[in-house]
Formats: structure tokens, C-alpha cells, sequence
């Protein structure tokens, strides 16, 4: 029996070191009808380094993240599959940033991240402390190139007095913020009154390129009716190639259900769609029309139905201070312990996303995707 017992397990061995030196194959289905290009996908492989190689022995960029996920972009046809290798790498093998962020202390703590297609921040506490009133998130438009530009604005804003609200060939910031909810920032709202959040008080990145941008953010304690305490966590995620962040949005101490809203600051009477699972918007910049900077579009998206929409009104200084007459909302209720996932982002009229037809094909091609994603199985090569 002893010997049987060694004999499987030297042959357990046996075939992990196989599997390890030789590597694995995964397998990328798609359930939709129609193909799907460059996307992330995440599959649970073993510890350690790995290079991915598609069917035709291309090397395909990846990355390790904070959770321990293995990612790459995947091309898979209609109702299809595609097929990738793993194969141990002996050291890490470095690929062409596409999306990437940091804190920028020297920029009152703002929290600035990109990918290839568009840009975001998300403001900190020395931003407070100046008694400055923006609370939501923060659009920066790209164009004309997949390289991250957020770090040479900075740059050039702080040290060289070349503003980033004018395009300098790359895009500019021309969304205003203020006292609103920004691009697509959750809020508690108990009994109607939205309790808008300001600053950070905490950013841990997690997750920083190339393919995969993660941040966690922590807000300082809020109190309303008899509740003490509520600390917001935002867990912030943007992927290369996509125009919408995953945010996942929790409140420690939370005592009793309590409605959360996700909004969009509405600047005009542009466009807008509100449906249980998407709220669209065509922005039009900070900017009169004869700058010719177009359209800035933008979406929070809910695969997750929420309950209702809503015009929620912005009243007083903030109405002016935000240059905004309202936020369109989404809202839920959100039981304690709970965390509702969602995701928002924007496009650029003078970057990929030419009209306001073409951002509404998007918001639908992504929450079809989101609805049906791509499924990864992995297996020893044989």
C-alpha cells in the first residue's frame, strides 16, 4: 500500500512539473453573434510568469494583477473560439503601456489614470482643503494617439505653464465638474437628498498597467439620521481598449437599506437617454460651440438594473459653480453589506467616437458583452 502510495503521488508530481514546464492552453468562447476584438479577458492560472502566444505564435501582452488574474486582449470570431498558450517565462517580459495613473500630490492629490482611448481623475484632499467644490468624476479627452499622454500634461501644466485646457495635439481637459456628480460618481441618497461626496481620503493602487488600471478609494466618514460612520469604498478598474471604468461602490457601517444614486451632471439640454440599465449624455464642454470642440459623450452603465431614473436638480451656488442645471440619476437601494458593480466613462467627438449614434452603438455593444462575456477554460498541454 506504501508503495502505491508513493507511486501516485511521485506521479502527481510527475505531471504538475510537466504541466508547469510546458504550459497551457486556454480556450476563449464567444456567445454572441458577432466577433469581438481586443478585449481583456481574465483567466485564474497558476503562480508565476507567464508569455502568451496566440494560434499563430504571436506573442500577446498580459498582465498579472493585484487579485492574482491573469490578463490579455483576446480576438475571438462570432459564436466562436480562439485558443492561447502559456508558456513559463523565466523573468517578466515588458509590453507597451496602454493603461496606467498615479497621485499626483503636486496637483492637489488628484487621482489621474488613462488608457488608450480616454483619460479620468478623481479629486483628493489638498483639493479640500482649498475649499474648492468639485465633487465628481473628472473627463480628460484623448486623441490621435494609444500612448499615455496624463503624465506629460501634468508636466507641462505645473512646470511649464502649458495648460492642459487647450488641445496641444493629444486632446485637452474640457468637462467641468464642480459641485456635481461629474462623469458617473455614486451618492447615498437618503430620503431624496443626495449626500455628494468631495474628496478622497485614501488611494491605494493596485493595479498599474500595462493592460489594467486599479485603484481603491477610500472617503471619509459620513453621518445621517441615527447612522455614525459610513465609510465609502470605491474599487476602480479600466481596462485597455474600453471607454468605461468598473467601479464597484460599498458602505462599511451602513445600518438599514438606503437608496444609492449614480449620476451624470447635465450642462444643457443636450441628449440624454435614462433606462434601468444605462444613462447616456452629449455633453457640451466647458467651451462655447464656436471652440469646435465638439461633443464630450457620456454613460453609466448598470448590468445590473437599477429600480429607477430621476432629474435630480441642482439648486443655488452649485448650479452656478457647476454650470449645471441638474444630474441625471440611476438609482437603487443598497442593502448593508452590499456592494453594487457598475461601470461609466466617456468618448470624444474629435477621438474615435464621431457622433452621438455611434457612443449610443457603443453603451449597447458593451452592456451586450458584459451581459454574455467571454468565457476562458484552462488546461494542460499535453
Amino acid at each position: 500500500m506504501k508503495r502505491l502510495l508513493c507511486l501516485a503521488l511521485t506521479l502527481l508530481c510527475a505531471a504538475a512539473l510537466h504541466a508547469k514546464q510546458t504550459g497551457y492552453a486556454v480556450t476563449v468562447s464567444n456567445p454572441l453573434a458577432e466577433p469581438r476584438a481586443d478585449e481583456i479577458v481574465e483567466v485564474r492560472a497558476p503562480a508565476g510568469k507567464w508569455l502568451v502566444h496566440d494560434a499563430e505564435g504571436r506573442l500577446i501582452p498580459s498582465q498579472i494583477t493585484h487579485d492574482g488574474l491573469l490578463i490579455f486582449p483576446a480576438d475571438v470570431k462570432a459564436s466562436g473560439e480562439a485558443t492561447y498558450t502559456l508558456t513559463p517565462a523565466s523573468i517578466p517580459y515588458a509590453y507597451a503601456t496602454r493603461a496606467c495613473g498615479r497621485v499626483y500630490p503636486e496637483r492637489v492629490d488628484d487621482v489621474a489614470w488613462e488608457n488608450d482611448l480616454t483619460a479620468y481623475r478623481a479629486y483628493g484632499p489638498a483639493l479640500q482643503k482649498t475649499g474648492e467644490r468639485a465633487f465628481g468624476f473628472d473627463v480628460w479627452c484623448k486623441r490621435g494617439t494609444g500612448e499615455p499622454v496624463v503624465e506629460k500634461r501634468y508636466f507641462d501644466e505645473l512646470s511649464r505653464g502649458i495648460t492642459y485646457h487647450q488641445d496641444h495635439g493629444n486632446g485637452l481637459d474640457c468637462y467641468k465638474v464642480g459641485p456635481s456628480l461629474g462623469a458617473g460618481t455614486p451618492a447615498l441618497m437618503p430620503g431624496g437628498t443626495l449626500l455628494m461626496p468631495w474628496a478622497y481620503e485614501k488611494a491605494e493602487i493596485l493595479d498599474n498597467g500595462p493592460l489594467r488600471f486599479t485603484v481603491r478609494l477610500t472617503y471619509p466618514p459620513k453621518a445621517f439620521g441615527g447612522a455614525q460612520g459610513i465609510v465609502e469604498t470605491r474599487l476602480i478598474s479600466l481596462d485597455a481598449g474600453s471607454h468605461f471604468n468598473k467601479t464597484a461602490v460599498s458602505y462599511a457601517g451602513l445600518s438599514a437599506p438606503t437608496p444609492l444614486a449614480v449620476g451624470i451632471v447635465l450642462h444643457d439640454k443636450s441628449p440624454t437617454i435614462a433606462a434601468n440599465d444605462r444613462l447616456i449624455y452629449a455633453d457640451p464642454t466647458d467651451r462655447k460651440p464656436s471652440a469646435g470642440l465638439g461633443k464630450i459623450f457620456v454613460a453609466a452603465l448598470f448590468p445590473t438594473p437599477v429600480e429607477k431614473t430621476l432629474t435630480h436638480p441642482i439648486t443655488g451656488p452649485d448650479a452656478k459653480l457647476a454650470a449645471a442645471h441638474a444630474n441625471l440619476l440611476g438609482v437603487t437601494t443598497l442593502a448593508p453589506g452590499q456592494t453594487f458593480t457598475y461601470w461609466w466613462g466617456s468618448s470624444w467627438s474629435k477621438g474615435d467616437i464621431p457622433t452621438w449614434a455611434d457612443w449610443q452603438g457603443c453603451v449597447e455593444t458593451t452592456l451586450q458583452r458584459l451581459r454574455a462575456p467571454l468565457t476562458v477554460t484552462l488546461k494542460p498541454l499535453d
